[in-house]
């Protein structure tokens, strides 16, 4: 008896794999078909000059010159025919003449057009080929070259202004991974140093000696939250230099007044109060980025202000501005330190800066927000008095 088997509405991988390769030999095959009647859509001179290695100037002298040929041959031709006709064969020997004539003549034109169509090529495109030149000169390694400015007042000029705006920003992009890399390698070296420290004591007695593994844990703990600050506020640094703002009309006043309050409730230690002469002060920037920069200037004062000393937070409206000011009684900047304050990293008192977890970014994050929103920061300090931040926003 022989065994029926109901066909399998599933089919085999060799079914599969057939039905592949014949979707890939379509697909192909459209592809091909496609680029085929593009290039049959192709015009006849685009198909010719494909076909040679010819400079720009080249080959519009001979479009332009095989154009005003074939017109001047045509109105010479024209103007023969003509002549002949009206003179009915009278002036043959004439005609001859100028028909050589014309003829040489339609040759010598042509070929001086052609000339000036060359020259005049080769100084329109002279620009171009010193543009050219110019980006050859930009490199990794030298990002500063810039493109000379083009004496016209045309397309010309418009290209190498906007090449040179891509290269200033490229340059500046670059500067800013420059800075990320150098100021990470710099300032993480420390803290992975205590780490790596701490792991060492903690291998060879942290398992005996519960003291010293309670003292490294601590010490690891700390210096892993320091590096997780430092690596955020440098990526803060980094995109606030290409940093695009979400500006919205805020009333500044009850903005500066939240954060003053938000304060008091965490930090006890200090007087902290807020002077305003307004009620309302309407402002159109970035709010969280000013946010951001308000708390580096308080911060900033409870730091290096002592237990008990006092912290004011004042904003009032001037002639053509908003002013925002952060003053505290704390320690103060020397004259020495004062330039030098908003610089990456800087710190007056080092040891000092480190027992207080600064990173030495903070002001420098203040002043470039400050910056990127179009205001101005300064600062007036004295030793043993303390120290003022100014903002003011246009």
């Amino acid at each position: 008896m022989q065994d029926k088997r109901a066909p399998s509405v599933f089919l085999s991988d060799n079914d599969d794999r057939s039905d592949v390769e014949r979707t890939i030999s379509d697909i192909k095959r459209e592809k091909q078909a496609e680029a085929d009647n593009k290039k049959k859509r192709k015009p006849f001179l685009r198909k010719l000059f494909g076909r040679f290695n010819l400079t720009l100037t080249a080959k519009m002298t001979i479009i332009y010159s095989i154009v005003f040929f074939l017109v001047l041959a045509a109105f010479t031709a024209f103007f023969i025919a003509s002549l002949h006709r009206t003179s009915g064969g009278v002036m043959s020997g004439y005609l001859r003449t100028l028909v050589i004539t014309s003829t040489i003549l339609v040759v010598v034109v042509s070929a001086l057009y052609a000339a000036t169509v060359w020259v005049m090529g080769q100084l329109m495109l002279k620009p171009i080929r010193s543009i050219t030149d110019k980006i050859d000169d930009v490199t990794g390694d030298n990002l500063s070259a810039r493109l000379d400015q083009v004496d016209s007042q045309d397309e010309l000029m418009e290209l190498t202004n906007r090449i040179n705006e891509m290269l200033d920003n490229l340059e500046q992009s670059f500067v800013r991974q420059q800075n990320f890399v150098a100021d990470a390698s710099h300032e993480l070296k420390t803290p992975i140093s205590v780490i790596q420290g701490y792991s060492n004591m903690l291998r060879r007695w942290g398992k005996d000696d519960p003291g010293v593994l309670d003292e490294g844990i601590e010490a690891i703990t700390r210096e892993s939250e320091n590096m997780k600050r430092i690596v955020e506020q440098l990526l803060l640094l980094a995109r606030l230099g290409n940093f695009s703002l979400n500006s919205i009309k805020f009333n500044l006043v009850e903005v500066v007044s939240e954060i003053t309050e938000s304060y008091k409730l965490v930090d006890a230690a200090h007087k902290i109060e807020f002077n305003r002469k307004e009620n309302a002060i309407s402002v159109e920037t970035d709010k969280n980025l000013f946010t951001e920069c308000l708390r580096a200037l308080i911060d900033n004062a409870i730091k290096y202000t002592p237990e008990g000393g006092r912290i004011t937070v004042g904003c009032a409206m001037r002639d053509d501005h908003a002013e925002i000011t952060v003053s505290d009684t704390g320690v103060g900047i020397s004259a020495e330190d004062l330039p030098h304050i908003f610089e990456r990293f800087y710190r007056c008192d080092k040891s000092r800066g480190r027992e207080k977890g600064s990173t030495g970014l903070g002001l420098s994050i203040a002043k470039s927000i400050v910056e990127t929103m179009g205001g101005k920061i300064s600062v007036d300090s004295d030793v043993g008095l303390g120290t003022t931040f100014k903002i003011k926003l246009y």
